[in-house]
């Protein structure tokens, strides 16, 4: 009796001892509670923020003269940015001043109320980039692209937030699911479950607590819960790994319902601990589960707009280790 007591104990000892080291880590070098970011910080704010900018513009339904409060921490961002003498050549920047920039040109011939007028000073100097504010699409070439080789497919799936009328095919989600229980998971546990949400009410529910999808969320058909079950797992050093699975699933699951020719919207479960009590309770889901993200599913338009969500250069993404 004492040494499974004992075995219990080690154990969570160990898995406090290693969630205080990520604590600390995620503390020390995220951008919580901090009133002064660092250039990487400041660089990753701005990218935050000039998507919103971004997720305004490919709206369905835009509000005129939209994100006040966006527009505001941008200035702040921005300036600070131009203080510290940083490249003018960075994505972030670059997007940056390219949302602003197409912002004022989304509403052009339009008076811009004082407290908006302001910000245009912030954008590109010049033509903005092509790849910043949104993105014409057409149901045709997305479908067109989705059945190219695996690079047209990879390249072309966009998040969405404008969906057409009709109901997405209780098949064609069964069968893009299996699809994505191919995805490599450790040790081949397969820890990956999916809730899949159909009722309006419900699916209204859980666009508010999930709170990213005002503005679109009742014209989302169908809604996903992309879940990693903890059983699956052995001890502390595995505690992260129900993110990576789940995670990799979830891109799998976009992949395959882009190739199918559905439009999607990933949905963020960046939630704190009593709003994902909520989520638990609402749906059912047992404790087990470790809640991995959201996927919004529906038709898609003949004809929309996307955010155009320029990507980091090759430069960001590569470091080569050499000896």
């Amino acid at each position: 009796m004492l040494k499974p007591l004992l075995r219990r104990a080690k154990a969570l000892v160990n898995i406090t001892l290693d969630n205080a080291y990520d604590a600390r880590r995620y503390f020390a070098h995220s951008q919580s509670g901090r009133y002064e970011l660092n250039n990487d910080q400041l660089r990753g704010r701005l990218l935050q923020k000039a998507h919103s900018i971004e997720k305004g513009l490919s709206m369905p339904e835009r509000r005129s003269f939209f994100g006040l409060k966006a527009l505001s921490e941008l200035e702040k961002l921005i300036t600070a940015y131009e203080d510290r003498g940083l490249s003018e050549d960075h994505v972030s920047i670059l997007m940056a001043r390219g949302a602003i920039q197409a912002y004022f040109e989304a509403h052009s011939g339009q008076d811009a109320p004082a407290n908006i007028a302001r910000f245009e000073r912030l954008a590109s100097k010049g033509a903005a980039p092509e790849d910043v504010g949104t993105i014409a699409l057409t149901r045709e070439g997305q479908i067109k692209a989705a059945h190219g080789d695996l690079e047209s497919v990879m390249r072309s799936r966009r998040s969405t937030r404008m969906f057409a009328p009709g109901a997405v095919d209780a098949d064609l989600i069964r069968d893009v699911i299996e699809m994505a229980g191919t995805t490599p998971s450790v040790c081949n546990r397969q820890s990956a479950r999916v809730y899949v949400v159909r009722d309006q009410a419900l699916k209204e529910q859980l666009s508010t607590l999930q709170g990213g999808s005002s503005g679109f969320g009742k014209d989302i058909d169908t809604l996903l819960i992309v879940t990693s079950d903890m059983s699956n797992f052995r001890d502390s050093r595995e505690r992260n790994q129900g993110f990576v699975d789940g995670g990799m699933f979830s891109m799998s699951l976009l992949l395959a319902l882009h190739a199918k020719g559905l439009g999607t919207i990933p949905l963020n479960w960046s939630a704190g601990r009593s709003q994902n009590k909520k989520l638990l309770n609402l749906l059912n889901i047992p404790d087990t589960d470790l809640v991995i993200m959201m996927i919004g599913i529906g038709q898609m338009p003949e004809h929309f707009e996307v955010a155009a969500s320029p990507r980091r250069g090759l430069s960001d993404l590569m470091v080569e280790i050499t000896p």
